[in-house]
């Protein structure tokens, strides 16, 4: 099992099946969002990946009902788009027939992880900068969610593509949100040193962002 980002995919063919048409904005832009289904779906987000990773177009168009692409910014020349805020960027999406994360009433409807603030004057967003991961305009609260309790059985060592070797938990296993677990990240050896992670320890594990199993603590450290 690996841990890495996954490689960048195609989906050109199956997106012009998400999105509006005809787009009056310009011609060229940069729309970034998410293609989500309803959290009715067992595994949703997994249901999304794998329905975009379907080599069949035809199989995909019969899935097309379920998904729904969510746009949550807009990059363009600023002469296409006459705007100082991101909200009037997503209204503008939103009169070309974009679903957009100003949207009322989709929490309640697609599952999410947490929340994302972000300064709404571009000029001032821009300003701030970036760190090596993310722009410094905008800050995301994430969801600690209940984990589940299961037995750490065994720690294995992986090369991931990238060539980083990173240890792996092996679990006794156990079902969480659906998925059966009975592996999860443990990030490096820093990381098992400050949980003082042992063979046989009893361990608390979640689906962090809801896909990847990871060990959140120790639970029965004296």
């Amino acid at each position: 099992m690996s841990f890495d980002p996954q490689p960048i995919i195609d989906i050109t063919e199956k997106a012009k099946f998400l999105v509006p048409e005809e787009i009056c904005i310009a011609k060229t832009i940069q729309i970034d969002g998410e293609v989500v289904v309803p959290k009715v779906f067992a595994n949703a987000r997994n249901y999304a990946a794998g329905s975009l990773n379907l080599k069949d177009i035809e199989s995909f168009k019969e899935r097309c009902e379920d998904l729904c692409f969510i746009a949550y910014d807009l990059k363009c020349n600023k002469h296409t788009v006459n705007s100082n805020t991101w909200t009037h960027l997503m209204g503008t999406l939103s009169r070309e027939g974009f679903k957009t994360v100003m949207d009322g009433g989709l929490r309640e409807v697609y599952p999410t992880d947490g929340e994302v603030y972000r300064v709404n004057n571009l000029v001032e967003w821009t300003n701030q900068g970036n760190t090596a991961h993310h722009p410094r305009g905008s800050i995301a609260f994430k969801i600690q969610k209940e984990g589940v309790e299961t037995t750490l059985l065994d720690v294995v060592w992986q090369v991931g593509k990238s060539g980083v070797v990173s240890p792996v938990a092996v679990l006794d296993p156990v079902e969480i949100d659906g998925a059966n677990v009975s592996k999860a990240t443990l990030h490096n050896i820093q990381y098992i040193r400050d949980l003082n992670l042992e063979l046989g320890c009893r361990v608390e594990v979640i689906r962090s962002g809801e896909i990847i199993p990871r060990v959140v603590r120790r639970l029965d450290e004296k």
